[in-house]
């Protein structure tokens, strides 16, 4: 039989979290180069206007930098900054405790950059996939 593992010699997922309106999101680390309190770059969008089409959007307390996917006209290493609100915290989860959406939420989702969830302190959090993501 096979010995269970522990917690911490699980595979590990670095999570950048932090909050877009009513929900907790979540980008791997990888992505997030950079944080800062005022935006730096002429590429950027709120998270909220991203995510959540309803309402006004309270401004962004701090920017993430993240990588641009890239495209044929685009270099490779071109960046934009998330703007969000909020704590940001990183954290490491198991990568067993990542969930994919199921199909029926997949075809109903609300943005293309969504590709999963989890739960964190008891409470369910968003996965984005930050190349999907973009102004």
């Amino acid at each position: 039989m096979p010995e269970q593992l522990d917690q911490h010699d699980q595979a590990q997922v670095a999570l950048v979290l932090f909050r877009v309106g009513p929900y907790r999101a979540a980008l791997e680390a990888c992505h997030v180069l950079a944080m800062t309190d005022q935006p730096t770059s002429s590429h950027t969008a709120n998270a909220q206007s991203l995510l959540d089409d309803e309402g006004d959007h309270a401004p962004p307390t701090r920017w993430l930098t993240l990588r641009a996917a890239p495209t044929t006209n685009s270099e490779n290493n071109s960046t934009w900054q998330l703007g969000v609100s909020g704590d940001i915290t990183l954290q490491q989860l198991p990568a067993n405790s990542l969930y994919p959406l199921p199909k029926l939420l997949l075809s109903r989702r609300f943005s293309t950059a969504l590709c999963g969830c989890t739960f964190d302190q008891r409470q369910l959090v968003l996965l984005l996939d930050a190349r999907k993501l973009s102004p």
